[in-house]
């Protein structure tokens, strides 16, 4: 299965379960590197950002994902990049690095899992290191509805509206060793801000 295949098929299950309302669009850059953050409550949200993203999107994705039949396809279909263990985190990480400094679009949850609260999970710093690595600019996404399409633990999903609001990106300078109080202040500016974008949709 290719990119195009894979985001072909996501797009019209996805239009499917209900008209997905998107929000921002204007807000992606065009050319460039780019990180993609987004909240996680459901296995859906992948397949919603590759859907409906103008521009290939390579995820950084947990290693136990591309053991699941559905998902684990999807993944390798779309070039995903393992991390979460011993063995790939440091592979993974270096595999992002190269899509930004390849001019590449990379996405991830910064939650690290599937969040099954109404609040958002507590966030992983790798997104804000990557970030200030590169200096490339940061794009916060909210999602809304997926968690009740899919939501932990079903296995067949069930029609409900979708939201996904776009923010406007970070403009962020490159760093050439990143400090964990500065990781840290990132994560709790991008909480805060996905917070009010979700208590908004």
């Amino acid at each position: 299965m290719t990119y195009t295949l894979a985001k072909l098929i996501s797009k019209y299950f996805l239009w499917f379960l209900g008209k997905p309302a998107i929000a921002g669009q204007e807000n992606i850059p065009r050319t460039g590197p780019v990180i993609v953050v987004a909240n996680h409550t459901s296995l859906l949200d992948g397949f919603l950002l590759a859907a409906f993203w103008p521009r290939r999107i390579t995820f950084l994705s947990a290693a136990y994902l591309f053991r699941l039949p559905v998902v684990g396809a999807f993944l390798r279909a779309i070039g995903a990049i393992q991390v979460q263990n011993e063995r790939s985190e440091l592979a993974g990480m270096r595999a992002a690095l190269r899509v930004l400094q390849g001019g590449g679009t990379l996405g991830l949850f910064p939650e690290g899992r599937v969040c099954q609260t109404d609040k958002l999970c507590p966030f992983q710093t790798g997104w804000a290191y990557l970030a200030l690595k590169t200096g490339a600019p940061v794009l916060p996404v909210a999602i809304k509805g997926t968690r009740t399409a899919l939501p932990v633990g079903a296995v067949f999903p069930r029609r409900s509206k979708i939201f996904m609001q776009i923010a406007a990106p970070w403009t962020l300078e490159k760093v050439r060793r990143p400090e964990q109080e500065t990781l840290a202040a990132m994560n709790m500016r991008l909480m805060n801000q996905m917070e009010q974008m979700l208590s908004e949709m």
